[in-house]
């Protein structure tokens, strides 16, 4: 190097562009580590970067203080290691990262990317943002304690001499439940001041460069920029949760960024605050420098991993019961919640093995499969998703304040007056004379709801309720097509919360639409073993990275239906392809071209359509509805200016594009992790919010229209009567028995059976007229990897006898029954693994087996549901994290609804009953005789008798099926369940 100093003979030498660069020796276990370190050339203190006495970069240094660890005698080295750039800001294989460690708080050089102030509340609990790395002091502060440990742990401390425990001898009891003893040395570690490389900054997407053909004037670029300096929830600790919320309709933007920072925080902290002790680190792919840890909790979602959180590993010597104090950061890029492994980038880590390898061991370094060391792992949550829906609540927020009657207000806050302002408007072209349906099995009512959405011009959201198996998915997917078939201009988003679902969509378009009409957008960092081969030609892979991307501007503007999640549509926000700058920049042309054209502005995207909406929280189904909407003034003009005088196939809605909401708020919705959050609704849909407002709660037709049969009203010349909703009742899955319990405890006893499926025999069935069965049990459950996930040994064992029970009679069955119709559903999946490996040794591979969330959305001739939970001491803590079947009403009724022929559930009655929608189930089975097992003392009140029941037991009693003596009992409860159905109508 030109700068003058004597290096370390140890270090060996490395030449690079003509420079020398030297790297740390091997040592067997530990980091050689100063006592005084010299710069040996002008450095930023601040940035611990090399600097050229010639100016800029040379690479990245790693310095640090701290004397030896091991005994007194001990020497001490200097280090200093530093790795070469490449051209593009990367390291060069095999080497470290060489980004500057930049505070979050510094502005980089790239023009996309804002200045970000973030405050020291959030410093330590959230990774840095696209375009940021973390800081290099990030580890100058202890860290918090929560324990989350793993087998090794145990191990360890049994070799420790544990704290003594006195115990009267004759009432003592191990609770093998109990907190496992940790080392006082492994948590000593996380307090030490560590160093470490920060990993290079995420690159901002769409890069800087995608803008080179985008045609805006720079006025309008710069105008529309997404800038984080406008978020300010990083910018302050979030207000306390004992705090004044202010009503979402006194102030729609404070009351949700208030409740965004509330869950955000509580993200992070739960994150935070878990540490792996002691665990392994498995080699995943070392030419990329990819790892894996275990993480049993993350199989229940407990941590809450995704996609871009940060991992810390801190080096731990068991022998010596200290650490080295160095940390590793990694950044998690795949999870496999049903393994349990968490998949991480961490380039450091892999300098870091090379360097303690000898000369004679690196030709066989590609062979380690797992890291000699061990390490304390921590994590720290991404807040890219939390900035893309605080910039959307905030679009929306300011929307909605412009005018009460804005479009975001209309949407937000639909009520009777819009329809009145905006009469509905027929869109219908005059050419078209006569309906062509692409599905031709479509119901009454999934037709009704198709025509409305493609004929009209609402000014407020369309919803689609529908329970499940009533074809809600296959309704979003004709309404595409007839969008497209009336309205040919038309550019449709069409989004769902999840991307399997999202997939799904994609999947069932792609049998009419090609590559060149629809776009399956994706996150760049999504990897290709999630997307199914369907659909990849329908997504946009430039050759240049072989990384999912946004298509060149003028090629997205031409696609006619674009697929994403929710979330991955704030890439359309970051690359201004939003309805309100494509305005302002068609404002802009007309005005130089033609400013005497008074035409107004049409929207490019005409329809957002959000399938499975329940599923979503409001602030994530605001990033979408933030690319759709429009503002009523731009630039201090009227987009939809009356004064301007339309051409004659406008109508008075041609500026409003079509809000559509689709899904079933009585199934799984989006996890919400903050009790307060929680309790101020958060964990509501937009969709089942709008549900609630007059304008459809008290519309003359939104309960008759549930039970009795609907038909397609035409007015207008072929035209459908306008209703702002429709509500999917004919299920096409179950059973009538099936449905009794469901219909009456969540669909106000609307459902109407209408599936034509086969016949399941099986002899152990206690009433044949009903294809469903309760099982007691009263085994006990158990826990591994401290009580993150459970199993029951006694209910696989149960499970197992009806699964070989039905195949024995598996032909007599119509048709004949094989293992794949049957699916076995847990709520834990310790208990799916287990469940999976009996049937495997059994010879029941083929059987479905996964968690209820697994199964949502599906449906299986067969469904066997095994409870687990036997002890009622867990019950609280089932419920502060949300898991389990108990108290979780959404969860048990995607869990009794999957079934078409048979339902078996498997689980301790008397724990269930305390939960008042099990009681009502159990109710349910005890008096139809369907229940088997251990007595009940279960009061039989005849709540909750549905409308198909009540049919039903009037047949029996007619045929003369009914025992005499039970005849008036049956009777009464008949009389019991109609009166309360009636009094339940008159109040809703």
């Amino acid at each position: 190097m030109n700068a003058q100093y004597t290096p370390n003979p140890q270090f060996q030498p490395y030449i690079h562009n003509g420079e020398t660069y030297y790297h740390q020796p091997h040592h067997p276990r530990l980091p050689f580590v100063p006592q005084q370190t010299q710069h040996p050339v002008p450095c930023n203190p601040h940035q611990n970067m090399l600097i050229h006495p010639q100016g800029g970069l040379a690479g990245n240094v790693t310095m640090a203080q701290r004397p030896w660890p091991g005994p007194s005698l001990s020497p001490t080295y200097p280090v200093l290691t530093q790795y070469p750039p490449s051209s593009n800001g990367y390291p060069s294989k095999g080497y470290a990262p060489v980004a500057p460690a930049r505070s979050t708080t510094q502005q980089l050089s790239d023009t996309n990317v804002p200045h970000l102030n973030v405050h020291t509340f959030w410093k330590q609990r959230l990774a840095p943002l696209p375009g940021f790395c973390s800081a290099p002091d990030l580890f100058s502060v202890p860290a918090p304690e929560l324990s989350l440990p793993t087998p090794q742990t145990l191990r360890s401390a049994s070799k420790k001499s544990s704290p003594r425990s006195s115990y009267d001898g004759n009432n003592f009891e191990l609770d093998i439940h109990a907190e496992t003893y940790i080392p006082q040395y492994l948590k000593d570690i996380q307090k030490q001041p560590h160093r470490f490389t920060p990993l290079p900054s995420v690159p901002v997407y769409p890069p800087s460069s995608y803008f080179n053909d985008f045609p805006l004037s720079s006025s309008i670029l710069e105008k529309y920029t997404v800038s984080w300096s406008d978020c300010t929830t990083l910018s302050n600790p979030p207000l306390r949760e004992d705090a004044r919320l202010v009503s979402i309709s006194v102030d729609y933007q404070s009351h949700w960024l208030t409740l965004h920072a509330w869950e955000l925080c509580r993200i992070a902290d739960d994150k935070k605050k878990i540490v792996l002790w002691k665990i392994q680190v498995d080699v995943s792919n070392w030419e990329e420098a990819e790892f894996s840890i275990f993480v049993p909790g993350v199989r229940e979602n407990y941590p809450r991993l995704e996609i871009g959180d940060i991992v810390h590993l801190k080096e731990i010597i068991s022998d010596w019961g200290q650490g080295t104090g160095m940390a590793f950061e990694g950044r998690v890029i795949l999870l496999r919640k049903r393994e349990g492994y968490v998949y991480f980038h961490c380039p450091p880590l892999k300098v870091y093995i090379m360097n303690n390898i000898s000369p004679n061991q690196q030709s066989v370094s590609n062979e380690i499969k797992t890291v000699p060391q061990c390490f304390n792992a921590s994590f720290l949550a991404n807040a890219g998703p939390a900035m893309a829906m605080e910039i959307a609540i905030r679009t929306i927020g300011d929307a909605s304040k412009l005018t009460k009657r804005s479009l975001a207000h209309q949407w937000m806050f639909p009520d009777a007056n819009d329809l009145e302002l905006y009469p509905p408007v027929p869109s219908k072209p005059p050419h078209v004379t006569h309906e062509s349906w692409v599905d031709k099995g479509l119901n009454a009512e999934q037709r009704m709801a198709a025509s409305t959405v493609s004929l009209y011009q609402s000014p407020i959201p369309f919803l689609i309720r529908g329970p499940p198996g009533t074809g809600k998915t296959r309704t979003i997917v004709e309404t595409v097509h007839q969008i497209l078939r009336f309205q040919p201009n038309a550019h449709i988003l069409l989004c769902a919360p999840s991307n399997p679902a999202t997939d799904t969509l994609t999947q069932r378009l792609a049998t009419v639409l090609n590559p060149r009409e629809m776009l399956r957008l994706n996150d760049p960092n999504r990897t290709f073993a999630e997307i199914p081969d369907a659909i990849r030609p329908f997504c946009y892979i430039p050759n240049d990275d072989g990384k999912f991307a946004l298509p060149p501007w003028k090629t997205l503007m031409r696609y006619k239906v674009v697929v994403t999640s929710c979330l991955d549509a704030a890439m359309l926000v970051s690359a201004r392809c939003t309805n309100v700058v494509l305005a302002a920049l068609e404002d802009e042309v007309m005005d130089g071209l033609h400013p005497e054209d008074r035409r107004p502005v049409s929207p490019h995207w005409t329809h957002l359509m959000i399938d499975e909406a329940a599923q979503g929280s409001e602030p994530e189904l605001l990033v979408p509805i933030s690319v759709v909407y429009t503002r009523p003034k731009q630039d201090g003009k009227e987009h939809a200016d009356t004064t301007r005088t339309p051409p004659p196939e406008y109508h008075p809605l041609v500026t409003m594009p079509q809000l559509v909401l689709c899904g079933d708020s009585n199934q799984l919705g989006p996890i919400i992790v903050s009790d307060v959050a929680r309790q101020n609704e958060l964990d509501v849909s937009l969709l089942e919010r709008l549900l609630e407002r007059p304008v459809y709660a008290e519309h003359p037709e939104a309960r008759s229209q549930a039970v009795h049969p609907i038909t397609l009203e035409w007015q207008n010349g072929g035209l459908p009567a306008f209703k702002p909703f429709v509500n999917l009742t004919k299920n096409y899955r179950s059973h009538p028995a099936i449905l009794m319990p469901p219909s009456a405890m969540f669909y106000n006893d609307s459902l109407e059976p209408c599936a034509a499926n086969g016949l399941i025999a099986w002899a152990q069935l206690p009433n044949p007229s009903f294809p469903l069965v309760f099982i007691g049990t009263n085994t006990k459950e158990d826990s591994i990897h401290e009580k993150t996930t459970w199993y029951n040994a006694g209910e696989i064992e149960r499970i197992a006898d009806v699964v070989f029970s039905l195949m024995e009679e598996a032909n007599k069955s119509s048709p004949p029954l094989q293992l794949q119709d049957i699916g076995v559903m847990a709520p834990w999946r310790e208990q799916v693994w287990r469940l999976r490996e009996d049937f495997r040794k059994r010879g029941f591979g083929r059987v479905d087996v996964g968690s209820v969330e697994d199964f949502q959305g599906r449906e299986k001739r067969v469904v066997v549901i095994s409870c687990v939970r036997s002890t009622s001491k867990y019950l609280a803590e089932d419920t502060a994290k949300g898991i389990g079947l108990v108290f979780e009403r959404k969860r048990m009724n995607v869990a009794i609804t999957r079934a078409r022929e048979l339902l078996v559930v498997v689980g301790n009655g008397a724990l269930l009953s305390v939960d008042p929608y099990w009681k009502g189930f159990l109710q349910f089975a005890i008096r139809n005789r369907l229940y088997v097992g251990p007595d009940l003392q279960i009061e039989m009140d005849g709540a909750w008798i549905s409308r198909l029941e009540s049919l039903h037991l009037q047949a029996q009693e007619e045929n003369g099926f009914i025992d005499p003596d039970d005849s008036e009992d049956k009777r009464a409860m008949i009389l019991a369940g109609g009166v309360a159905r009636d009094v339940l109508r008159e109040h809703e």
